[in-house]
């Protein structure tokens, strides 16, 4: 886990590189204009304007597939293949990206590799905006070699390296970030340094200020 958003994706693309295999671009649709192709991906309800993918990418789902057999956004794995529409190809959106899912036991495809695979389909999210309403079409992943802290809100992880940095880059950082695993292996140095920041300390006096405006009884 890494606290900022283009620290991760330095990470992500370094990883796609070490690879050495072609990397894929895949281009959303959308509806909404300009407006629509640069939304953030949560504005766009986890969904990414523009993906690139290679066969050993390490990807998370970012949607609700099936909640029933475990996948469900947050689901961690690994991509196997990417199938494409007879005389299509890169930019354009595939048919499926394959995904072998980390301990997923539900049904699936056996690849000619021996691979469980499943495949995950285009999906359309739409959203309001001042201009009206905006959708995108896109396979419902992100690569995941490194997420955002952000991203791992209501994930319980077996195992992760959790990067903070030097110092709190939003209120309760650190703490959204230990809490996700079950066990630490740390110095606590960094984590010392939370009783001196000053989101820590905004956030102490805000909490004050509303405790003080509850009426007694």
């Amino acid at each position: 886990m890494i606290p900022r958003k283009s620290d991760v994706a330095e990470y992500n693309i370094n990883k796609l590189r070490s690879l050495n295999c072609p990397v894929t671009r895949i281009n959303a649709i959308h509806t909404g204009g300009s407006e629509a192709r640069k939304a953030d991906s949560d504005v766009a309800k986890g969904l990414e304007s523009r993906l690139l993918l290679a066969r050993g990418a390490k990807v998370m789902l970012r949607t609700n597939l099936w909640m029933e057999a475990g996948l469900v956004n947050g689901s961690v794995g690994t991509i196997r293949d990417i199938v494409f529409e007879e005389d299509q190809g890169p930019p354009s959106l595939p048919i499926a990206v394959l995904v072998e899912f980390d301990g997923y036991t539900g049904p699936g495809i056996v690849s000619e590799e021996g691979f469980k695979v499943v495949p995950i389909t285009p999906v359309r999210h739409t959203w309001e905006s001042k201009k009206g309403t905006c959708s995108r079409l896109q396979v419902p992943i992100c690569l995941a070699w490194a997420i955002t802290v952000h991203k791992n809100q209501g994930l319980t992880l077996e195992k992760t390296v959790i990067d903070l940095g030097e110092r709190e880059y939003a209120t309760c950082l650190s703490f959204v970030a230990i809490s996700r695993v079950r066990s630490l292996r740390n110095s606590f140095e960094r984590l010392q340094r939370v009783k001196t920041c000053k989101r820590l300390q905004e956030r102490k006096l805000e909490e004050r200020r509303l405790i003080s405006m509850i009426p007694s009884i």
